[in-house]
C-alpha cells in the first residue's frame, strides 16, 4: 500500500480512534481522578494489610496463630495460657500489634481528613 493511497475503513477507525483517546488522556479531571485513586488505593492497601496482620497473625490471644481459637502456639510455647499471658513474647507481640493499629489507623485517618469538605489542597502544600 502506497502512502498516498486513501486510508481503508480500519485505518480512518485508528486514526480517530487515537485522537478521540489523546483528548481524553489529556483532561486534567481525568489524570488527576487517576492519581488520587492510586495514592488513597495504595495506602488503604497497605493499611488494610496492617490491619489483617495485627489481628490474624500477631494477636497473641485471639489471633489465628497463637490464640485459643486457632493454632494455640502461645500455650505450646509456654505451657499454659496463665503462663503464656505473663511472658515477655506475648507482650511483645502484643506492642508489636499496637504499633501496627497504630500505623494503620494513622493512614486511614489522614485520608479522611484529606477527604473532609473543609480541607484544601493549598493547606497540604503550605504544610509540605
Amino acid at each position: 500500500m502506497s502512502s498516498n493511497s486513501t486510508p481503508s475503513g480500519l485505518k480512518k477507525f485508528e486514526n480517530g480512534f487515537i485522537r478521540i483517546a489523546g483528548k481524553i488522556s489529556g483532561n486534567r479531571l481525568l489524570l488527576t481522578l487517576r492519581d488520587t485513586f492510586v495514592l488513597v488505593a495504595a495506602t488503604t492497601m497497605i493499611a488494610g494489610f496492617g490491619i489483617m496482620i495485627q489481628n490474624v497473625i500477631v494477636d497473641p490471644m485471639n489471633g489465628l496463630i497463637f490464640g485459643k481459637q486457632g493454632l494455640q502456639l502461645g500455650r505450646l510455647i509456654s505451657g499454659s495460657w496463665a503462663t503464656w499471658q505473663q511472658s515477655g513474647f506475648e507482650h511483645g507481640l502484643q506492642t508489636v500489634a499496637n504499633l501496627i493499629a497504630l500505623v494503620s489507623n494513622g493512614i486511614l485517618n489522614f485520608f479522611r481528613v484529606a477527604s473532609s469538605s473543609n480541607f484544601q489542597l493549598e493547606s497540604l502544600n503550605q504544610i509540605l
